[in-house]
């Protein structure tokens, strides 16, 4: 089908086409009227994005589903046609600076490899390298959960998200058995340093550092902490490092696994990884150029949740027909 206009996927993104576009069964088209705003309407359906969420069905192969039906039910205000496009600028703006915060906060993740790269060249063109297992061991936790998702747990287990965007995020995290006390060698504490073992291609072997941590999370099978066998290892200097692109593309071809998303990397491969041989004070003094962005980054982050928060309020209100 060859549409110019909206269009839904199953999971309930929204796009508007400015072309003609050819779209699959996978995507629900909708062909605003001429007495609507395309981005007016776009706005609105994504004001209801948790009430649309929630009714999307998943069929026996595991495929989410987006009923139609669910969009015919939905109302919305329907100011007139000035109207609508005034609100739908405000709610751009708002959108712009978002997405210009989220774009900064990328540049400064991006800071600390270039720091990397200035000081000790690509890791794989480096001519002082050592076996990674000489360096660090690496040990997991338990793939234990309770039975219930809501269950209000003194102990909670990490779930391989909490790691995989790089920074750690303890709130993506599920709780254990009530009644099971995690060994003190699986709980994650300041400073470790944490690798997913099991996700897609681009993402397995990905490395968080714990800048804190509540006290109660434990280790899963599939996420590894560092346990250093070079003492003084400088854990900012392996969280970056092991961002490099050419130590990802490593673990990558390094990884296995039948399924076409998940792959798995093994301990005994990681080991035998060839990683820069550097002098702890040299990763002392990359560490502490790198700590001089931690402040900027936080920064740029309170900045987002406020933006974030003010464009929420923003649809509200225009949902409510007050904007």
């Amino acid at each position: 089908m060859v549409v110019r206009g909206m269009i839904l996927a199953h999971t309930v993104p929204i796009a508007i086409l400015d072309v003609e576009s050819a779209i699959n069964q996978d995507l629900k088209a909708l062909i605003p009227r001429r007495e609507i705003d395309p981005r007016f309407l776009a706005a609105m359906l994504r004001a209801q994005h948790d009430v649309i969420l929630a009714q999307v069905s998943t069929a026996a192969h595991g495929t989410k589903k987006l009923d139609a039906r669910v969009l015919e039910s939905i109302r919305i205000p329907l100011p007139p046609l000035d109207e609508q496009r005034r609100i739908a600028a405000i709610l751009d703006q708002a959108d712009a600076l978002r997405a210009k915060r989220r774009k900064a906060l990328a540049h400064l993740d991006e800071l600390p490899l270039a720091i990397f790269l200035e000081m000790f060249g690509s890791p794989d063109e480096v001519v002082d390298r050592v076996p990674f297992g000489e360096v660090a061991r690496l040990s997991g936790g338990r793939n234990l959960v309770a039975a219930d998702a809501g269950l209000q747990s003194p102990y909670r287990v990490l779930k391989i998200s909490a790691v995989t965007t790089g920074h750690f995020k303890p709130h993506e995290s599920k709780p254990l058995p009530a009644d099971y006390v995690p060994p003190a060698s699986h709980l994650v504490r300041r400073g470790d340093l944490l690798m997913s073992r099991a996700n897609t291609t681009e993402l397995v072997g990905a490395v968080a550092l714990v800048h804190d941590a509540p006290g109660n999370l434990a280790l899963p099978d599939k996420v590894w902490k560092f346990e250093w066998r070079v003492p003084d290892s400088v854990p900012a200097f392996y969280h970056v490092l092991f961002r490099m692109p050419s130590v990802r593309r490593q673990i990558s071809r390094l990884s296995s696994g039948t399924g076409g998303s998940m792959k798995n990397v093994s301990k005994g491969k990681l080991e035998t990884m060839l990683i820069p041989d550097v002098s702890t004070a040299h990763q002392e003094q990359f560490a502490k150029r790198v700590d001089c962005l931690s402040s900027l980054r936080a920064a740029a982050q309170r900045a987002i949740r406020a933006e974030e928060e003010l464009f929420a309020s923003l649809q509200f209100e225009a949902f409510r027909g007050n904007l």
